[in-house]
């Protein structure tokens, strides 16, 4: 059974992870065939029934200590970077607005998040939070924690006056019941651990949630959990997510960062369309170009695009392989062995980072072509 639902967990980020590829580029003209492709091989794939569909699902609740005021931060002429300007912005923040921060890789947007919870330096311009603002802090680090400690004592410690009962069954609203709650922190998986961060986090009740790509590691159901408890969330987010259906449900604004920010007053699928069909108004006055756009030379446009076409040809591959692979777990030569079993898993995981690799360049290629 265990096996059998981690196959289906497995299927189900990649199920995911296809549908949000197909979205993103279904109505670009010149990737419209590449879509194409993708959405028949995901008809084609023989869809694997959960064992353990009846599991309890994640039940966060994230609330605010106190409402804190209307004006929540203010972003003036803010140039983000490491040695050089990645990016320049400048907004509002308000309560109650959930925004998105979008843009291509590489301009800034995680640089952004981690300048206003000063774990980075600004390079110029100024920043400040509003009155009786708590600020709460998620990101893939926070989530990568490292403790001899066990979930249980991890947790608690947060909340020292807290009962063991409370405690626990704040664990359990995250999937942590029984002996679950001894495993040692530094035992856990990705998705425990993000789990694990995410709980942490809504011990703090803070009324501004600054997100860093929150669902990675997270399967469907506790990612829908999660958009379930922030949709119901009162306070305000400001959020970087690669997740198109997390966006979808989540953002209220859009702040679009390419070399300089645009904010537009859109949900996520208006902004998806107004850009489609070169339609987008921005909401506040644009910021001056500081950052000069890179150019690329016909003769490296070229080779971009050569490198794109190659590119879709190795994902293909890789994901015929991956099913090919899938398969083989049910035949007996496989689950009869559970050294072979465990080999196979090892190559399954291995041709999924590939996977990941060929799409992070193939995105980065792509966003040099536009």
């Amino acid at each position: 059974l265990k096996k059998n639902h981690e196959a289906y967990v497995r299927q189900q980020q990649e199920i995911h992870r296809l549908e949000d590829l197909i979205e993103k580029f279904r109505y670009k003209k010149n990737k419209a065939a590449f879509a194409k492709s993708k959405q028949k091989y995901l008809d084609r794939m023989d869809k694997i029934e959960d064992s353990s569909s009846d599991t309890s699902q994640m039940k966060a609740v994230f609330t605010c200590a106190r409402k804190g005021g209307k004006q929540v931060l203010e972003v003036e002429d803010l140039s983000v970077g490491y040695d050089k300007v990645l990016s320049k912005v400048s907004f509002q923040l308000l309560q109650g607005q959930r925004m998105a921060i979008v843009g291509p890789n590489g301009i800034g947007k995680s640089t952004l998040i981690k300048t206003l919870v000063k774990e980075l330096p600004a390079i110029s311009g100024s920043f400040k939070f509003g009155h009786q603002i708590d600020v709460g802090y998620f990101n893939q680090e926070s989530a990568q924690m490292k403790s001899n400690k066990n979930v249980l004592d991890e947790l608690w410690d947060m909340d020292p006056d807290a009962t063991q009962t409370q405690i626990r069954n704040t664990l359990a609203s995250f999937l942590f019941t029984q002996d679950e709650v001894f495993k040692e922190v530094n035992d856990l998986s990705g998705g425990e651990r993000v789990r694990l961060a995410l709980a942490k986090l809504m011990l703090e009740h803070d009324n501004v949630l600054l997100l860093d790509e929150p669902t990675n590691h997270l399967d469907i159901p506790a990612k829908e959990a999660l958009e379930s408890a922030l949709e119901k969330y009162d306070g305000t987010i400001l959020f970087v997510s690669h997740d198109r259906m997390f966006l979808k449900k989540m953002a209220t604004r859009v702040l679009e960062m390419d070399s300089v920010g645009k904010i537009y007053d859109l949900n996520y699928e208006e902004y998806l369309d107004k850009k489609a069909n070169n339609e987008l108004i921005e909401s506040v006055t644009k910021v001056e170009k500081e950052v000069k756009p890179q150019t690329v030379s016909f003769t490296d446009l070229k080779a971009i695009k050569n490198r794109v076409a190659k590119l879709e040809v190795l994902l293909d591959e890789a994901e015929q392989d991956l099913e090919a692979m899938r398969e083989l777990r049910y035949e007996p030569e496989y689950y009869q062995d559970y050294r072979k079993m465990e080999e196979l898993d090892a190559k399954i995981d291995d041709k999924h980072n590939e996977i990941a690799a060929l799409m992070k360049e193939w995105e980065e290629k792509m966003a040099m072509m536009e």
